[in-house]
């Protein structure tokens, strides 16, 4: 009698997975906006006044590190505002050019006229650390079991794959990276390269704060709150998601070329806004004919973006890999094998947001090594996402 246990069943893993996927690529935007150590140094040598004007910042997680908070801030309320002053919507002096702004994204905290005289100043002091398959056979019926498996494997992963990307571009579709404004005296959040945190006022900023700092952070609940004033264009510049989905092909011997629904998966790096290089993989399984096939593709990528139609961005791609693919049964030849593949095409990607894009590619592949009548060009077409 067989020891061996029965297989976990497919829609059960299925779920373990994509459970436990949901759960480690979750996470709720917060109020907190980093600013990068070369906007600082920006910073430092506007005039005081101007500071807080146009920051480039970008939201974070709930789930980052937050700085301790500072302490309360109340602006002077005594006799009328300084010139070039108004006074704002929630009761604080902010420059003139505020009041085009119209009220602030995040509303300032409360606070009584009473409390002024016994305010806090914001520290500039340094304090310490942050807050907390089945062997194959000869027989025809063992063939088709083995394709079988390979595809509920394939299943699994596009699975996994799909709900990755779904909750990367949930999150980084919602997330805002852009221009924001804030009072010039807005308490910044510094983070030292030992761990150590400081709190300036914005006004207050000098290069020397900046010597050993490499962030910092704006809170919107602090200070007289923040304006969001506009999310800055498609940045694709680091890492980089895609994945999307599509008609695929798959070249078998007597002209056969059946077509099923593929699905795309793409990790990689753009070192430039235009030009990116990604590790890419393609997915195919299906049925036709009484019989059953898989195609699985992984190689590399090179991707280039030199056309922009306001959001609209064209360009080419080349790369290349290994080829994986089965037949069995029915109709279907009995094929299983590997070979190279070159694959080439034009990509179109329309901007959502600043980190996350709507794709559309058509893919030319030929099979260099394939035998004489499978060796053609294979098209191919997918609609996906981008999440930069």
């Amino acid at each position: 009698m067989s020891t061996r246990r029965p297989p976990l069943p497919v829609h059960l893993r299925l779920q373990a997975l994509t459970t436990l996927v949901a759960v480690l690529t979750s996470g709720c935007l917060g109020h907190h906006y980093e600013i990068s150590r070369t906007e600082l140094e920006r910073i430092a040598h506007e005039p005081p006044e101007a500071r807080g004007q146009n920051v480039y910042a970008v939201q974070q997680f709930t789930t980052d590190t937050e700085p301790e908070p500072a302490g309360p801030w109340y602006p002077p309320q005594e006799g009328p505002p300084p010139p070039g002053y108004s006074m704002g919507l929630h009761g604080y002096w902010v420059p003139d050019y505020y009041l085009h702004f119209g009220a602030p994204y995040y509303d300032p905290p409360v606070y009584t006229r009473s409390a002024v005289h016994d305010a806090s100043p914001v520290s500039g002091g340094v304090s310490g650390g942050g807050s907390t398959g089945s062997g194959a056979s000869s027989s025809s019926s063992s063939g088709s079991g083995n394709i079988g498996n390979v595809g509920e494997a394939i299943v699994v992963v596009i699975a996994v794959g799909v709900v990755v990307g779904i909750a990367l571009a949930a999150t980084e579709g919602a997330r805002y990276e852009g221009s924001v404004a804030v009072h010039p005296q807005h308490p910044v959040h510094l983070w030292h390269r030992y761990g150590g945190q400081s709190t300036v006022r914005l006004d207050e900023l000098t290069p020397e704060h900046l010597r050993d700092v490499e962030r910092a952070t704006l809170s919107g609940r602090e200070g007289a709150g923040m304006w969001l004033r506009g999310a800055a264009p498609l940045n694709r510049a680091g890492f980089s998601y895609q994945f999307g989905a599509g008609e695929d092909r798959l070249a078998l011997p007597g002209g056969l070329d059946p077509r099923s629904l593929g699905f795309r998966f793409a990790l990689g790096y753009y070192p430039l806004k235009r030009f990116g290089l990604l590790a890419d993989t393609r997915l195919q399984t299906g049925e036709v004919s009484g019989g059953g096939y898989y195609n699985v593709r992984l190689g590399l990528e090179a991707q280039w973006y030199p056309i922009t139609l306001w959001r609209l961005h064209l360009g080419p791609f080349v790369g290349g890999g290994q080829s994986w693919s089965a037949s069995q049964g029915g109709a279907l030849p009995t094929t299983s094998g590997q070979r190279p593949y070159v694959s080439f095409g034009a990509l179109a990607e329309f901007e959502i947001a600043t980190r996350l894009g709507l794709t559309f590619r058509w893919n030319q592949d030929w099979l260099p090594t394939a035998s004489a009548d499978t060796r053609q060009f294979i098209s191919s077409w997918s609609v996906g996402l981008a999440v930069y």
